[in-house]
């Protein structure tokens, strides 16, 4: 990913936060802030995203490299809520990160990704037993938990003894299937493109260690010499062969 592409749809998104702006107001900044390639690329096909969400994600798509599966999960597995982060900004920052998956991911399929990376176990258990539906309804969910006050209560996980069953992770291996089969497929692809180019190499020769047949004189047709070796050639007599 490209740090400062996203970097700086971030830093918007910070201030935005703390200022108290509008969607339109943050695409207004964005907008504003823009040069020359960037600058270009929203007066050809930029402007055509008539709100801020749509127009930040086609801003980071565009001008950021590709990423491999693997790279996207590592991104993924390592965005976590950061101390003193709100669970607003915690929340639109790793969806950013979930649309620059090198397949697309719905809202619904982002939500388990995001209540992974929570800080608190509280979180985690509430969000887990009623999983929010998409985005908005994740942050209006997580910024209702903190205003409960639940935010402040102690990290340790509950007593055992009083039977409350510990939170639930997250089924992540549901979210990972739709790659996994893509991913298998693409492996099948290339493994029999190269058997069969493995085929095609081997020639008219034979499967390798074949034993070559004996080579046999077309004068006389025995075996074991070639026709200018042949015995029954005078110059070859009178050579003494």
């Amino acid at each position: 990913m490209d740090e400062d592409v996203q970097g700086f749809i971030n830093h918007i998104d910070r201030v935005a936060t703390s200022e108290d702006w509008t969607d339109a107001h943050r695409l207004q900044v964005g907008i504003r802030r823009l040069v020359k390639t960037a600058l270009l690329w929203h007066v050809q096909t930029g402007h055509t995203h008539a709100d801020w969400a749509s127009w930040s994600v086609a801003l980071v798509t565009n001008f950021s490299r590709r990423l491999s599966f693997a790279d996207w999960n590592r991104l993924i597995q390592d965005r976590v809520q950061q101390p003193n982060e709100s669970g607003m900004e915690y929340a639109l920052d790793k969806f950013r990160l979930c649309r620059l998956s090198p397949t697309p991911l719905a809202e619904q399929d982002a939500i388990p990704f995001l209540i992974n990376g929570l800080a608190k176990w509280e979180h985690v258990a509430a969000m887990t037993a009623a999983a929010p539906a998409n985005i908005p309804a994740f942050i209006a969910r997580i910024q209702q938990l903190e205003q409960l006050g639940v935010s402040a209560r102690s990290d340790v996980a509950p007593n055992r003894q009083m039977n409350i069953p510990p939170p639930q992770p997250p089924d992540l291996a549901a979210a990972f299937n739709n790659f996994s089969e893509k991913l298998v497929a693409e492996l099948a692809t290339k493994l029999e493109s190269l058997t069969v180019s493995r085929s095609v190499g081997r020639g008219r020769g034979g499967p390798p260690g074949a034993a070559r047949p004996p080579m046999e004189c077309w004068l006389c047709h025995n075996t074991g010499h070639k026709a200018r070796y042949c015995p029954t050639r005078p110059e070859n007599t009178s050579a003494g062969h």
